[in-house]
């Protein structure tokens, strides 16, 4: 099964304060780097990059995401087809933010799962949610 990393899991996976937490989210990729299983959708790297930029300056994103455009996991891009169905979601949950939408409806478009412990995966119902 294919697996959607969220933005959540990218920053715990470069930045988080429990090393546990840290040492699991390399287990994963590594794991899904092995098998080619991993997604990261376009949107993803777009809130991953602003996170860390806004945190830790433009160099330290470019860095972290050239990290992770050269792991080997697959950048799903921002089909029509997603576009829709993510604009489906997000006008049935209003209280879910359209990058949360994009992100479920690769996972759906995938047939894959979504790697994250935000709880706006969990209330889309149509999602499949995971964490580390």
């Amino acid at each position: 099964m294919r697996e959607i990393l969220d933005t959540r899991f990218l920053i715990e996976y470069f930045a988080s304060a429990d090393t546990a937490v840290i040492e699991r989210a390399r287990e994963k990729l590594r794991n899904l780097r092995r098998t080619g299983s991993g997604i990261i959708p376009a949107m993803a790297l777009a809130e991953f990059f602003c996170h860390v930029c806004q945190r830790a300056g433009r160099k330290r994103a470019e860095q972290a995401t050239e990290s992770l455009v050269s792991s080997g996991l697959f950048i799903f891009p921002l089909s029509p087809q997603i576009a829709v169905l993510a604009g489906s979601l997000r006008c049935e949950h209003r209280d879910v933010p359209m990058a949360d939408c994009i992100i479920a409806a690769t996972a759906i478009q995938t047939r894959g799962k979504v790697i994250s412990d935000d709880p706006h995966f969990k209330r889309l119902g149509r999602v499949k949610v995971d964490w580390i």
